[in-house]
């Protein structure tokens, strides 16, 4: 490295430490070569980052085929689930099991997707109702690809955190893992702990999708909780499964430590063909960790039971729904005048 070379690398390092401590309201020493050409118009077009190389595609249909779910419920304290869930939803009481709610352990192996590309998923949901309709409302997520990532948390308000996860079926035995590294881990290669895993057996068909035309009958209790099933419309329909997840966004700068946006959104999740079975002998495990305390805010207090679903889906972002915008109705509340206050203490 010549002379030359060092002199403006040291020139560098002073230009940067002083813009770092002095703010950026200071006159620069170096002269125009002109503005750049990118126009906010064109940025809006393209919402992922980078823009111009985004890390998933633009919002269309997602279409999932060959997918296999193993989802495991369980009884929870009410208080527990009650403090993760948005006050603007209500927990579904459990049949003779007061002070209990239920969530479910979902593992899911999606083979084939045009727009993410193939990943695997698990998640812990939380079935509530939203107006009187259920859903499932998305608590924690975890996936393996920054694509699926993205698109989750970005979109649909998911929130989704990277980690390995395995999903093996032995005949009709189906094992699944979920592994997460520790954030005091700051090697070139981590280690990664066991998070949470299953143990389910595949057993006799619940249902097939499409539904029949007529004569759809309900499920018992668990699966009518976590599989709610329309009533006939006289012909086959798919089954809608929706979600809800929790939107936000942090502000910059003093705003830095409060949501800029904060947004309840409602996922229908179309499964257009599948097979649902009844899961047997299900047994579940979720370790107590201190970045992801799962077991803390949810112990598992009884397993309930468990289904297995194999086949296809898809969802359309121009049907997800905008439930509650925060920050809108809080600057929508309308707020009392002072005139009206004089006047009262008048009178």
């Amino acid at each position: 490295m010549n002379k030359r070379k060092i002199a403006f690398f040291i020139f560098f390092i002073a230009l940067s430490v002083t813009l770092a401590y002095t703010g950026f309201a200071q006159e620069s020493p170096f002269k125009s070569s002109g503005k750049g050409t990118l126009k906010a118009a064109e940025v809006n077009k393209h919402p992922i980052m980078p823009w111009w190389m985004p890390v998933t595609p633009e919002a269309q249909n997602y279409y999932y085929r060959n997918i296999d779910m193993v989802a495991v419920a369980f009884s929870t304290d009410q208080d527990k689930a009650a403090a993760l869930v948005p006050e603007e939803l209500d927990l579904i009481a459990i049949p003779g099991m007061p002070g209990q709610s239920a969530a479910s352990l979902i593992f899911a192996k999606y083979r084939e997707n045009d727009q993410t590309g193939p990943y695997m998923e698990a998640i812990v949901t939380i079935p509530v109702l939203f107006n009187g309709s259920p859903f499932l409302y998305v608590a924690a997520i975890y996936v393996d690809t920054d694509s699926a990532l993205t698109a989750g948390r970005e979109f649909g308000g998911y929130p989704k955190k990277i980690a390995d996860i395995t999903m093996y079926n032995y005949g009709n035995l189906f094992l699944s893992r979920l592994c997460r590294a520790t954030m005091q881990e700051k090697t070139a290669d981590p280690q990664f702990y066991e998070l949470a895993s299953s143990n389910v057996t595949r057993g006799g068909i619940l249902f097939k999708v499409p539904l029949p035309a007529k004569n759809i009958k309900q499920l018992p209790f668990p699966y009518n909780m976590l599989l709610p099933l329309p009533k006939a419309t006289g012909k086959p329909q798919p089954y809608i499964l929706p979600t809800i997840g929790l939107r936000t966004i942090p502000g910059v700068g003093k705003n830095s430590n409060h949501a800029e946006v904060q947004q309840l959104i409602g996922t229908p999740w179309v499964i257009t063909k599948a097979r649902v079975y009844a899961g047997l002998n299900p047994s579940i495990d979720i370790l107590p960790s201190k970045e992801d305390p799962i077991a803390q805010k949810l112990p598992i207090n009884m397993v309930l039971g468990a289904f297995i679903l194999r086949g296809d889906m898809h969802t359309d972002p121009n049907a997800w729904l905008l439930l509650v915008d925060y920050k809108k109705a809080k600057q929508e509340k309308p707020q009392k005048s002072k005139k009206s206050k004089k006047s009262k203490k008048k009178k």
